[in-house]
């Protein structure tokens, strides 16, 4: 069932065939939700932990590492079977006949998530937990022996030839590999805690942060849902300049500051890491960037999104309007920003 949110991404996908089936861990539930429809369970504040890439029914990739921070939540499954009746004609049925307009009238409906959780970041990231921390460790472990042995083997020997070279090599390995597997989870932790010490000081901030906006009457929810929706329009939409890339992921959110414009416009800029997947030549790649962006909040009149259902009609000839083409299908006018944050 395309949301607003998913609109631009899902008309992507279906230019290359592409299915994405993604896995998130909600309680002890591994749920899954697929782009074609296929299956789509429902999942409150769900952990993100594999994307699956299909074309035309073929495997071509699978990714994981995303951030444990983030949290999802997709409520659809109640507003799918909604009876509800257009206010055009009176052609009654459940929201799901209705995802493409009314088929009788052709009255455009904006369909959103009934419980809106999309990006927000809640809790602490465990480094310990990260797929790389074993590869790390015993890397460590490693390079400690071999230089204990070193000096062991040259402080203990007259010579210093290539068996000797030989035992510094087999004892370190040995050893590294017996310290691996007894203390990897102490290790782990050594090795790593300076990395788990800088990521709680950066949540500190970025909690200080969102207490500072809060003041302000800044919601933060509101604040990823929207941060979301524009990132879709500027890597699927009227803003994209890569017609390859078929799905993105934010892996970690660096940093927030906000300022005030000249015309005392509120402005927040987001350093983001983002993994950009690309299909090129029917192999799918995946790159991690570092990117700023920049957000304005809008003071303008916009278009309120409700849970659920929203018929939306153009202020200047009255007729339904889909707002993800951003004017009316018949006049042209603009029709109101949707947004409260909108990239610059």
């Amino acid at each position: 069932m395309a949301r607003i949110t998913e609109k631009l991404h899902i008309a992507r996908l279906k230019k290359f065939n592409i299915n994405i089936k993604t896995k998130y861990k909600d309680d002890d539930d591994i749920l899954e939700r697929n782009t074609d429809n296929s299956k789509n369970d429902d999942i409150n504040n769900g952990i993100r932990i594999e994307k699956d890439y299909y074309q035309n029914g073929i495997l071509l990739k699978k990714l994981y590492n995303f951030d444990p921070r983030i949290k999802y939540t997709f409520i659809s499954k109640d507003s799918e079977n909604k009876e509800i009746e257009c206010p055009n004609c009176g052609n009654r049925g459940i929201v799901k006949d209705f995802l493409e307009g009314c088929e009788y009238c052709g009255t455009h409906y904006n369909i959103d998530y009934n419980n809106k959780g999309l990006g927000a970041k809640y809790h602490y990231d465990r480094t310990i937990h990260s797929n790389h921390y074993i590869t790390i460790t015993f890397l460590i472990d490693l390079i400690v022996c071999l230089i204990i042995f070193l000096i062991y083997i040259k402080g203990s020997s007259r010579t210093f030839n290539i068996y000797d070279i030989c035992k510094v090599l087999i004892g370190g390995v040995i050893t590294a590999s017996a310290l691996f597997y007894v203390f990897y989870m102490l290790d782990a932790v050594i090795v790593l805690l300076p990395i788990k010490i800088y990521k709680d000081k950066q949540n500190q901030k970025q909690i200080a942060f969102w207490n500072r906006m809060k003041e302000k009457n800044i919601d933060a929810l509101t604040f990823y849902n929207n941060f979301n929706y524009e990132l879709q329009d500027y890597y699927y939409g009227s803003l994209s300049e890569d017609d390859n890339i078929i799905d993105y992921d934010i892996i970690d959110y660096h940093s927030f500051n906000d300022s005030l414009d000249s015309n005392n416009f509120l402005n927040i800029e987001v350093c983001v890491s983002i993994r950009i997947v690309r299909l090129i030549n029917n192999k799918i790649t995946s790159k991690i960037e570092k990117k700023l962006f920049k957000l304005k909040k809008n003071n303008k009149k916009m278009e309120r999104l409700n849970n659920g259902v929203n018929l939306i009609n153009c202020h200047n000839c009255g007729a339904s309007i889909d707002v993800t083409h951003g004017e009316c299908d018949y006049c042209h006018t603009k029709n109101n920003y949707l947004q409260e944050w909108y990239l610059v």
